[in-house]
């Protein structure tokens, strides 16, 4: 279907610009008038727009946006607002321009006749296979309003556990990233100019400043080249890392680090939990919950060990005997899961599960941050102090020897 790039307004506010796909330019006309804007102008759209298309390519669809997008529909769709008709108010609303083309498909795709679990699966890198499946058994129970408040509730659960993770790291992240600033520039520009000086002294340097000198003296005509270095060494380790086989080695090595393994266990024990209890709850089978659930996973080595629950389960073993062969799953999460399968409460269970991991992720991320924030303080400072006291040790023995 051809695009077309248009030009509209809507009120006194200034004009804004997009692309939408249309059978033609009078059915886009139709479509932008629908959505109540005036349109200034619209041509058609060949992608070779560098412009507010390369700006509409570079923004990307995050979990906040749909956790917005969700809250929205939840609350148009409770209120007996069509489906249709919310999401063209929800487009008219604006915010992330990629999200709302997304809403726009999304509701075109439901006129002409598709389900919304069927619309959304067309967005595969916006909407999770868990999120189309719970949608899907809204739609076959005639309970949408409800799933949609509990895609909602989990989305946010997420993005608060998220959220609490980056806010604890941000200053130990900042320290550090003053610390190699501070300790680059002093070693490439401070201290070669030190070597002038060090010359006209003649005399035997202390071995400290011949090491730091030495070091200083490479920096500061090869600094180029260590930077260079460095960028090659980061995009190494990230082409790796997007290989399959290398991030299963790198995140099962990150799971044996003391204190952020422990973290990252915990985690990834809420993620399970959670999804698994959710998808539970809403009348997904428990083979396909299970499916999703892997999916979901973060870590590739725990995720594979899910991937083999998954298998035993479709043999007829029951989850939490599948658990017991696993080696990052801690009994405590094996025994609720049992707990709930004898129970027949299994979802309800697994949320327990997943409300306890994430009590225990958020003091682990605490108390891993209060405890990074002193040790880079004091290896940083023990470093710029020994470089410092390395470029004074010649002038303390001159001093010396002058008196």
């Amino acid at each position: 279907m051809p695009q077309f790039r248009y030009e509209v307004k809507k009120g006194p506010g200034s004009a804004s610009t997009g692309v939408l796909e249309a059978e033609s330019e009078r059915a886009a006309l139709a479509r932008l008038r629908e959505m109540g804007y005036f349109p200034l102008k619209i041509e058609l759209f060949d992608g070779n727009d560098t412009g507010d298309a390369l700006k509409f390519s570079l923004t990307r669809i995050r979990l906040k946006d749909r956790n917005i997008f969700f809250r929205q529909l939840a609350n148009l769709y409770e209120s007996g607002m069509p489906l249709t008709r919310a999401l063209s108010t929800l487009m008219q609303q604006g915010g992330n321009p990629k999200m709302v083309r997304v809403i726009e498909q999304v509701r075109d795709d439901i006129q002409q006749g598709t389900t919304l679990a069927e619309a959304l699966e067309r967005h595969e890198k916006t909407f999770s296979p868990m999120t189309c499946n719970l949608v899907r058994a809204g739609e076959t129970g005639g309970m949408l309003d409800e799933v949609f408040w509990r895609i909602v509730t989990f989305g946010e659960q997420e993005e608060e556990l998220r959220g609490k993770a980056t806010t604890a790291m941000i200053y130990p992240a900042f320290l550090l990233l003053m610390g190699i600033s501070a300790v680059f520039i002093l070693m490439s520009f401070v201290f070669p100019k030190f070597a002038l000086i060090f010359d006209d002294f003649n005399v035997e340097l202390p071995w400290p400043t011949r090491v730091v000198m030495a070091s200083s003296e490479f920096m500061g005509s090869y600094w180029w080249a260590v930077l260079i270095a460095a960028g090659a060494l980061v995009a190494a380790f990230l082409q790796y890392y997007r290989t399959e086989e290398g991030r299963f080695q790198l995140d099962q090595f990150a799971l044996k680090i003391p204190l952020i393994g422990t973290l990252i266990n915990r985690y990834e024990m809420a993620r399970f939990a959670r999804t698994l209890g959710t998808l539970l709850d809403n009348g997904v089978p428990i083979l396909t919950s299970m499916r999703i659930t892997t999916e979901t996973m973060g870590n590739r080595a725990i995720q594979r060990e899910v991937g083999t629950i998954h298998g035993r389960v479709a043999e007829g073993d029951g989850i939490s005997e599948s658990l017991e062969h696993c080696k990052h799953f801690p009994p405590m999460v094996i025994n609720m899961i049992a707990v709930g399968e004898e129970s027949g409460r299994l979802g309800a269970v697994t949320k327990r599960v997943a409300e306890a991991y994430d009590a225990e992720v958020d003091r682990a991320v605490k108390a891993i941050a209060s405890m990074m924030e002193p040790i880079l303080i004091v290896v940083m400072g023990i470093l710029i102090g020994f470089l410092v006291i390395a470029m004074l040790l010649p002038m303390l023995t001159l001093s010396a020897n002058i008196n």
